[in-house]
């Protein structure tokens, strides 16, 4: 006779309602936050939010520019043979990171770069 197993318990698969995962997304999405973090709040597998933010297109989102100040102003000095450091743009990122760059970055290199580290 064949030996058999019977599982008894609550079934792991559960259905999201778009709603309640664009409501975990914004959660993992906010400064500071970790997706493990959050992914053990909602009793779900980090990887789930991965894919919940590929399905709603999340790395397709339009790159957003803030205004940008520049706080110090570095020039070359034409008195002084000092070699002065180039002029730094910082940026903060809405997940809270932070952006140096030099200023004369190129622009399609820096949608790149700003995407790249919206993502991770």
């Amino acid at each position: 006779m064949a030996r058999m197993e019977i599982m008894s318990g609550t079934e792991r698969r559960r259905r999201w309602s778009d709603e309640a995962k664009l409501r975990i997304l914004a959660e993992a999405d906010k400064p500071g936050a970790r997706i493990g973090d959050v992914a053990r709040r909602h009793d779900i597998h980090p990887g789930q939010i991965r894919l919940w933010r590929q399905s709603f297109s999340y790395a397709d989102r339009p790159t957003v520019f803030l205004p940008v100040e520049i706080t110090e102003e570095v020039g070359v000095s034409q008195a002084s043979n000092t070699v002065t450091r180039p002029a730094v743009v910082e940026i903060m990122l809405r997940n809270g990171r932070c952006l140096k760059v030099p200023i004369d970055v190129e622009l399609k290199q820096l949608g790149s770069l700003v995407v790249c580290l919206e993502t991770a």
